[in-house]
């Protein structure tokens, strides 16, 4: 191919798909304090560039480009401001969870920029996180001993309602929370059926935070935090062993290795499995869904595993089912206890 046979507007689109200059502009613009100094007043470069203790050179210069891409507005005056698009990354609209996304020190802002480690994906199916150091996103966050609030969330998503106004809680008095995070779920429990009583396992970064939520609450002697694997032997003498979206993490022979190391467990003090896993799809208009699967990809092992395929996995690892629950489309419940 010469250089008279480039067909330059198909080669300009290519270049453009792959531009990463506007995203990390963004994201330069909510992990600095750029948004935000802009979003406080309309501001010179000078000003805001003061205000981030930054270099106004460089300020001005990714400023001019947002004004291109829309995201800030210039007046006359030179004074910048935020647009409409761009006030969906100001602090006041954190809600929405658009800041989050382009904000490189929070778990969905992780997984966004992981995305230039797909190859790592690609190559061995794991999350693009792990390229660089092998470890999980929690262990990594455990081994930093970073501030896990961010997963302090008041009400547990993905249609936890299943799992909440499940009958089996009223007939039962203990429950371990096998990877319960900073124990949303446990405290939701806790606080719909006072008594019940629930241990979360984790490590320790996220045990040691669910265990001071509850500190000076009615809840402080009900909940405990165990530092623990999945992987390992489990504590023994609970009712329920409880896998809430853990299973979408891991390949099947990972989720067997989970579902036996519960099942000696549970056999051993007759207690019940629950799991109640999420199901990931490329749902929602924010992006296309090609893209959405791709990052979901990304992020999780096993996504898009169906109902019937987990209710297999834990019947393949010497489990029967008591019942199940797939009426959501995003989350599915199965009780089980070990085979006879």
């Amino acid at each position: 191919m010469t250089v008279n046979d480039l067909n330059t507007e198909l080669l300009s689109t290519l270049v453009s798909k792959g531009d990463l200059v506007t995203p990390m502009s963004i994201r330069a613009a909510v992990r600095t304090g750029i948004i935000d100094a802009v979003g406080n007043s309309a501001s010179s470069a000078i000003e805001i560039a003061r205000q981030i203790d930054g270099n106004v050179r460089a300020v001005t210069t990714v400023l001019d480009h947002l004004v291109a891409e829309g995201v800030f507005a210039k007046s006359d005056g030179n004074d910048y401001s935020l647009t409409e698009m761009g006030k969906f990354l100001s602090e006041n609209n954190a809600e929405l969870g658009i800041r989050a996304l382009f904000d490189g020190r929070t778990l969905v802002g992780k997984n966004e920029l992981a995305l230039s480690d797909l190859h790592h994906t690609l190559l061995t199916g794991r999350p693009a996180t792990e390229a660089h150091s092998g470890q999980t996103l929690w262990e990594e966050i455990d081994n930093a001993n970073q501030s896990v609030s961010e997963f302090d969330w008041e009400t547990p998503g993905f249609a936890a309602e299943i799992v909440l106004e499940d009958s089996l809680w009223r007939n039962v008095d203990s429950v371990i929370d096998l990877g319960g995070n900073t124990g949303s779920l446990a405290i939701a429990l806790l606080n719909k059926y006072p008594h019940l009583s629930a241990s979360v396992l984790d490590f320790k970064t996220f045990t040691a935070e669910a265990e001071k939520r509850v500190v000076n609450s009615a809840m402080e002697h009900r909940l405990k935090g165990i530092e623990g694997s999945f992987f390992d032997d489990l504590p023994l003498g609970h009712d329920v062993y409880l896998l809430s979206a853990i299973l979408a993490d891991w390949e099947d022979d990972a989720c067997v290795q989970i579902l036996e190391t519960v099942r000696r467990a549970a056999h051993a003090c007759g207690g019940l499995l629950v799991v109640a896993e999420v199901h990931l799809s490329s749902s929602g208009e924010l992006a296309p869904a090609t893209s959405t699967d791709v990052r979901l990809q990304a992020s999780v092992t096993r996504p898009d595993r169906t109902a019937a395929e987990v209710i297999a996995l834990i019947e393949s690892s010497g489990f029967e089912i008591v019942r199940s629950d797939t009426s959501q489309p995003d989350r599915s419940l199965v009780i089980a206890r070990t085979a006879k």
